[in-house]
C-alpha cells in the first residue's frame, strides 16, 4: 500500500482482495469508453477476474485507487521489478481512472506515486508500459510524463494493437 502525496485530494493505493470485486467492476464500468478502444467494450466480472489472474501470473500487483473516504475510483496494475527477467525494469500494465475523476490530476499523481514506489528498489532504472495506438489522449498523457514510444505497433494477446513505452529513471 502507498499513498499519493502530491495531490489536492488524498489518495491511497492498495492491493485488491476478493472483497473488492464489485467495486472494481464498478470502476471498469465507468471506464467503458477506454475499454471500447479494445476488443471488448463492455465490462464484466469475467473481465475483472481475467485481468487479476493475468496480473498474478505475470508477478504483478493489482491495486485499487481510493479517495480519503475509501471510495474506489480507479485501478493500477504493475510489476515492481524484474520485468521480463530484468531486475532493473518495472512495468505499468494498467491504469484506469473512473470517468467522473478524470482531468483532475489524479492520473498524474498516481503515476508519480507509482514511480516513487518502484524506484525504492535501487536496482530499478527503467519503467515500461504499453499504449493502444487508437488512444491519442493516452499518447499525450504518457509523453507529458516522460515516457517515449520504443516499438512499432504490434498485436497483443488481448487483441489490442499497442506500442511499448519506456521511461528511464534518473537517479540522483
Amino acid at each position: 500500500m502507498f499513498t499519493v502525496e502530491n495531490h489536492s485530494t488524498p489518495l491511497q493505493i492498495r492491493p485488491v482482495s476478493q472483497a473488492d470485486l464489485e467495486a472494481i467492476l464498478a470502476v471498469y464500468r465507468q471506464c467503458e469508453d477506454f475499454l471500447a478502444l479494445g476488443p471488448v467494450a463492455e465490462a464484466s466480472m469475467e473481465m475483472v477476474l481475467k485481468d487479476m489472474q493475468i496480473s498474478k501470473d505475470e508477478g504483478g500487483i493489482f491495486c485499487s485507487i481510493h479517495l480519503a473516504d475509501g471510495k474506489m475510483i480507479g485501478v493500477i496494475d504493475y510489476i515492481s521489478h524484474n520485468y521480463q527477467g530484468d531486475p532493473q525494469a518495472a512495468y505499468l500494465s494498467l491504469l484506469m481512472i473512473a470517468s467522473p475523476y478524470r482531468n483532475q490530476g489524479i492520473g498524474k499523481a498516481v503515476v508519480q506515486a507509482f514511480e516513487r514506489q518502484v524506484i525504492q528498489d535501487a536496482q530499478v532504472s527503467v519503467i515500461y508500459a504499453a499504449m493502444q495506438i487508437n488512444n491519442p489522449r493516452a499518447a499525450q498523457f504518457w509523453q507529458r510524463h516522460g515516457y517515449r514510444i520504443v516499438s512499432e505497433p504490434r498485436l497483443h494477446p488481448d487483441q489490442t494493437i499497442a506500442v511499448d513505452l519506456r521511461k528511464d529513471i534518473q537517479l540522483s
